[in-house]
């Protein structure tokens, strides 16, 4: 049986997980129709897999899986806001480092988990 201390700590990384592809998924929906049309798969993706997340079978799996879609939604946002004209470098370049905090937070739950559960 799994002790209490490593069921909440799973919780907590799944919370955070889905803490931050709900703040990426606002990030796209602020973004222009156009840009948002564009990445819409990747932001559609992301919540796909945070909403699933609390039901799966395979929650390590359904966290790794939404680790890869925020990534990728991440990257994605960035290269819309380099690609933006409007935008000036040190826009992106914020945006760039407030994604990576974001992120770093998943990496960190991840790595809380795992040595739990050790």
């Amino acid at each position: 049986m799994a002790s209490t201390k490593l069921v909440i700590g799973g919780a907590a990384a799944s919370a955070i997980g889905v803490r931050v592809a709900r703040s990426l998924y606002g990030r796209w929906r602020l973004l222009p129709e156009g840009d948002r049309e564009r990445i819409a798969a990747f932001a559609e993706d992301t919540k796909e897999k945070a909403l699933s997340l609390r039901g799966s079978s395979d929650p390590v799996r359904a966290e790794e899986d939404l680790r890869a879609s925020s990534e990728t939604l991440a990257a994605a946002l960035v290269e819309t806001a380099e690609s933006d004209p409007e935008l000036a470098a040190d826009d992106v370049q914020q945006l760039r480092e407030d994604l990576r905090r974001e992120l770093q937070r998943l990496a960190a739950g991840d790595v809380n988990d795992r040595r739990r559960a050790a």
